[in-house]
């Protein structure tokens, strides 16, 4: 993200004509970013370069500095950034190239723009401008806003302005304000007739509180019997309804320039596009649960018959075993007497 930054730092420092960068060709964004974020010497000279364009005074004091006074280069710099509000008067690790990228990039662009504007304020081009022009622009532009506020602080409506008597008001209420209000004319009326004014007003008065009661019962009861809601409450549900409304309709604004647009004012009627990727994934996955329920039902029937065809066997089958052996024993008898007795009687 910030390799393009500093291309488009780079491209203008050369339509500012950078001398330090005459005969600087950077193929890539990431040899730029190189150049203007890595610690440097040359780095610290742009910076010093463009610290000068955007304040020339100081393009004096730092030409006035050795090499070796490197450290007083820095501090001077940072100076400057905190007197235009750009920076912190100790953010020295920005000057030198420790900082993050983005910071001495966006750090760059500022200074670039104040530049900038004191070339407009010159009223020549960036690429034409001078030190010597952009200095006396810069000197122009103090000693004007020296005579504007030497002009309002010396005006005799300043106190007016600081400690008003009266509150402002727009000018087609001041005539309003300014006229003399005629004093009130009280309707005598007699007893008779405030009695009977009075009564008019209390049973408007009591119409009035009837039709509320009325009203706060109809309310109620389409509510459930619930309190009415709170001021707030009523507030923020009419924002929500609103919101969703608002929603709809741009959805509906959406689906309408998309798909219903082309086949407004044709015949026969447009035919709507099927279910898209959401629908179609919810029907699957109902026709899914669907057979899941289907086969539950399947297993539930199943289990019932195995348990009805267990029961049944069991009932043809009698009870235990030792129950059933009498029962037989009992029936071979009686066959054998009915044998004897066919043969020729039974034995005594």
């Amino acid at each position: 993200m910030a390799a393009p930054a500093a291309a488009s730092v780079y491209e203008r420092l050369k339509a500012l004509r950078c001398p330090l960068l005459d005969g600087v060709f950077l193929p890539e964004p990431e040899a730029a970013l190189r150049l203007l974020c890595a610690p440097s010497g040359q780095r610290l000279e742009l910076l010093a370069w463009l610290c000068a364009r955007a304040n020339p005074p100081l393009g004096e004091q730092l030409a006035g500095l050795r090499d070796a006074q490197m450290e007083e280069k820095t501090q001077e710099m940072a100076k400057l950034g905190a007197e235009l509000l750009l920076c912190g008067s100790d953010d020295l690790d920005l000057v030198k190239g420790e900082a993050s990228a983005e910071r001495q990039l966006g750090f760059m662009q500022q200074l670039l723009d104040v530049a900038g504007y004191l070339d407009d304020i010159a009223g020549t081009g960036s690429g034409d401008s001078t030190a010597s022009s952009a200095e006396e622009a810069f000197r122009d532009t103090a000693r004007k806003n020296e005579e504007f506020l030497h002009e309002v602080f010396v005006s005799t409506c300043l106190p007016a302005l600081l400690a008003p008597n009266l509150p402002p008001c727009a000018a087609d209420v001041r005539p309003l304000l300014l006229e003399e209000p005629a004093p009130p004319q009280r309707s005598r009326l007699s007893r008779g007739s405030r009695g009977k004014a009075l009564a008019d007003l209390s049973s408007s008065l009591e119409e009035a509180n009837a039709a509320l009661e009325r009203l706060r019962a109809e309310h109620c009861s389409l509510r459930g019997g619930a309190a009415p809601p709170e001021p707030g409450t009523a507030l923020q549900t009419l924002a929500l309804a609103a919101c969703d409304a608002h929603q709809l309709m741009g959805a509906f604004r959406q689906v309408h320039q998309t798909e219903l647009q082309e086949h407004c004012g044709h015949a026969p009627a447009p035919r709507l596009s099927p279910c898209g990727p959401l629908g179609q994934h919810l029907h699957h996955a109902l026709t899914l649960r669907a057979q899941e329920l289907k086969a539950l039902a399947q297993l539930s029937d199943t289990s019932e018959q195995v348990v009805q065809m267990a029961a049944q066997r069991h009932g043809e089958e009698g009870g235990s075993p030792t129950g059933a052996l009498p029962v037989k024993m009992e029936e071979l008898r009686r066959q054998y007497q009915a044998r004897l007795a066919a043969a020729g009687g039974l034995p005594q």
